[in-house]
C-alpha cells in the first residue's frame, strides 16, 4: 500500500481578501506504536472561550433559534426566609470562643454543566484521543465518541470494527464504492480542541494523514464559524460579499492543510465527521480566494462511518413518492409547494401527495405498496433544541417526531434518500445538530437532504427543480447535489419574467408566484442545502 506523507506548509498571515495556506503541524504516523498510558486527567471547567459569542438579534432571520439557557440565580434577596443572620462582631468579641457562631459559608458560583448547550464541545474533552501517535487508536477513539454522542441523542447503535481492523476496513470500502461511481472518497475527521483544530484523512488507500492547526483554537473557531452563519444568513447583506473574510479563514483552517493531499489522491467527495458548533456550518460556502468548496468537491456530513449505510446503487431510475404540505396554520404558508410536487410528479412519473392527503397513513401505505427508493417531503420540518421529540416533520394531521421516525420501517423496502425541501436547524445548537445531523441514521434512509435555514419560497423551487433534474445523470447524491448548487452559483438557476430558469428549460410560475428577477447565486440561497449520511 503507497505511503503518504503530510507536507508542512509555511505559515502566511491571513487577510479578509485571500487565502494564504496555513501553518500547520504534521503529526508523525506510526500504526504500530502503541502510547504509553497517561495518567488520568480532571477535564478543565468549561471557559468563555468554548462558547460562540450571543447573536445579533436582527443578523438572521432565525433569531428566535438563538436563545441562551440561563442559570437560575440561587438566591432571592425578596423573601425574607432566604437572608442570613448575622451577630455584629462587638458582641460575638465578648463570647468564650467555643460559644461564638460559626460565620455563614461563603456562597458558591453556580457550575455549569459541561455536557449542555452553554459548551460546545465533549465532556470529557476529546484531548486523551491524541495523547500518543498510534492514529488507528486516534481514529477508533473518534469513531467511538461519535457513536456514543449520536446514540444518547437518538437511540440508535453502529457496529464499530474491531480497532486493530478499523482502517482497513474502512479503506476497503472506500475502494469497492469507488469501482462503481468512478469517483475517489475520503473520510476527514475534524475534532476541535481547546488549543488547535484536528484534521485527519482517511483516503482510500495509504496511511491515515493528520494535521493539527494551532490558529484554529477554540477562542478563535466558533466565533468565526458564528460570523459566517450570520454574514450568510442576514437578509440585509445578500447583496454583498460579507461572507467572504470568515468562509476563507474556515477554508484556510480546515480545508487547505488537506488540499495538496486530496489532491495526490484524487478524491472528489469528502464524508465530513465533524465537532458539535460545526454540524450546522454551510460547509459548501467555504471560500479558498478563487472559489467555493463545493466548486471542487461534493460532500456529505456523516454521524460517523461505522454509522453510514454504504452500499451503493444508483439513483437515476429510482421511483419518487412525492408528498406536502402549502397550507399552514401557526407558521408561514409554503406556496410553491403544488408546483414542486407537479413537476417532480411530471419528471419521475410519479404519485404527489398535497395537504390533507399528506398523512402517516398514506406516508406508510404508499411506502410499504410501491417501495420508493426517494421519498420527498415538501413541508415545514424543524429541528430543535432538548430532547428529540422536540424535532418533527410537520404532516397534514400530525408532527412526525424524530424519536418515532425508526416506525416508518424505510429499511424495508430500502429508502436510498429522504428529501425535506423547507426544513431547518437551530444553528449552532448541539442538540438540535444531533437531530439534524443523525437524520438519514434514525429514519432508516441512506441519505438525506435537508436545509440548515429555511429558504424562501423561489430559492427552495429553483434548487429542487435543478436537483432532480441533475439526478437523472449524475452517478452519486453527492455530486447531484453539487451541480444543482453550481448550477445556482452561475445564475444558471434564476426567476425571470414570471419563469423559473434552470439548465432543463423554463417553468411558468402562477401569478401568486411571480416575483421580481431575481438570481440565486448568494450562498444563503444554496448553502443550506446539506447531505446527510451516504454521498453514494
Amino acid at each position: 500500500t503507497p505511503s503518504v506523507t503530510p507536507t508542512p506548509t509555511p505559515s502566511v498571515t491571513p487577510t479578509p481578501s485571500v487565502t494564504p495556506t496555513p501553518s500547520v503541524t504534521p503529526t508523525p504516523i506510526d500504526p504500530t506504536e502503541r502510547p504509553v498510558p497517561a495518567p488520568v486527567t480532571t477535564p478543565k471547567s468549561p471557559t468563555a472561550a468554548d462558547t460562540p459569542a450571543p447573536q445579533g438579534e436582527s443578523s438572521t432571520p432565525d433569531s428566535e433559534d438563538f436563545q441562551r439557557r440561563k442559570i437560575q440565580p440561587l438566591d432571592n434577596p425578596g423573601v425574607p426566609a432566604d437572608r442570613v443572620l448575622t451577630i455584629d462582631q462587638s458582641i460575638t468579641s465578648k463570647l468564650p470562643r467555643d460559644l461564638v457562631p460559626p460565620s455563614p459559608a461563603p456562597q458558591q458560583p453556580p457550575t455549569v454543566n459541561p455536557t449542555s448547550n452553554l459548551v460546545l464541545g465533549y465532556a470529557p474533552p476529546p484531548d486523551r484521543l491524541f495523547e500518543g501517535n498510534d492514529i488507528q487508536k486516534t481514529v477508533w477513539g473518534i469513531e467511538e465518541m461519535r457513536n456514543q454522542e449520536f446514540g444518547e441523542y437518538l437511540g440508535v447503535k453502529a457496529n464499530l470494527p474491531d480497532e486493530k481492523v478499523l482502517i482497513s476496513t474502512f479503506q476497503q470500502t472506500l475502494q469497492d464504492i469507488a469501482q462503481q461511481p468512478g469517483k475517489r472518497s475520503g473520510i476527514i475527521y475534524i475534532v476541535s480542541r481547546d488549543e488547535q483544530l484536528e484534521l485527519i484523512l482517511v483516503p482510500p488507500v495509504g496511511r491515515p494523514i493528520h494535521y493539527s492547526v494551532p490558529e484554529a483554537n477554540k477562542a478563535a473557531l466558533f466565533p468565526t464559524v458564528q460570523e459566517l452563519r450570520a454574514e450568510i444568513t442576514n437578509p440585509a447583506k445578500r447583496a454583498s460579499t460579507s461572507y467572504l473574510r470568515a468562509a476563507q479563514q474556515l477554508y484556510k483552517w480546515a480545508i487547505a492543510p488537506l488540499e495538496k493531499d486530496l489532491q495526490n489522491l484524487g478524491i472528489q467527495t469528502l464524508l465530513l465527521s465533524v465537532d458539535p458548533g460545526l454540524r450546522s456550518l454551510p460547509f459548501a460556502a467555504l471560500h479558498d480566494g478563487k472559489g467555493f468548496l463545493i466548486e471542487k468537491y461534493s460532500f456529505s456530513l456523516i454521524p460517523s462511518f461505522s454509522s453510514t449505510n454504504t452500499d451503493y446503487k444508483a439513483v437515476r431510475d429510482a421511483t419518487v413518492l412525492a408528498m406536502g404540505r402549502s397550507e399552514f396554520v401557526d407558521q408561514q404558508p409554503l406556496p410553491s409547494v403544488p408546483i414542486e410536487l407537479q413537476a417532480i410528479s411530471t419528471q419521475w412519473q410519479s404519485p404527489s401527495f398535497l395537504n390533507s392527503t399528506f398523512t402517516l397513513d398514506n406516508l406508510n401505505s404508499e411506502h410499504t405498496k410501491g417501495g420508493f427508493r426517494i421519498v420527498h417531503l415538501a413541508t415545514h420540518a424543524e429541528f430543535k433544541p432538548g430532547k428529540a421529540s422536540n424535532s418533527y416533520i410537520q404532516l397534514w394531521n400530525s408532527k412526525l417526531q424524530l424519536d418515532r421516525m425508526e416506525s416508518l420501517n424505510w429499511r424495508n423496502p430500502q429508502v436510498d434518500l429522504l428529501v425535506l425541501s423547507a426544513c431547518r436547524t437551530a444553528l449552532g445548537d448541539r442538540e438540535a445538530e444531533l437531530g439534524f445531523g443523525g437524520l438519514a441514521v434514525k429514519s432508516g434512509a441512506k441519505s438525506a437532504l435537508g436545509s440548515l435555514w429555511y429558504v424562501d419560497d423561489g430559492g427552495t423551487l429553483g434548487l429542487m427543480s435543478e436537483f432532480y433534474h441533475q439526478l437523472r445523470g449524475a452517478t452519486t447524491k453527492a455530486e447531484t447535489l453539487q451541480l444543482a448548487q453550481q448550477a445556482m452559483i452561475a445564475r444558471k438557476v434564476r426567476l425571470a419574467n414570471g419563469q423559473l430558469v434552470t439548465t432543463a428549460g423554463n417553468l411558468n410560475l402562477p401569478t401568486n408566484l411571480q416575483q421580481e428577477n431575481q438570481d440565486f447565486s448568494h450562498p444563503y440561497y444554496w448553502s443550506s442545502f446539506t447531505l446527510i449520511g451516504s454521498p453514494w
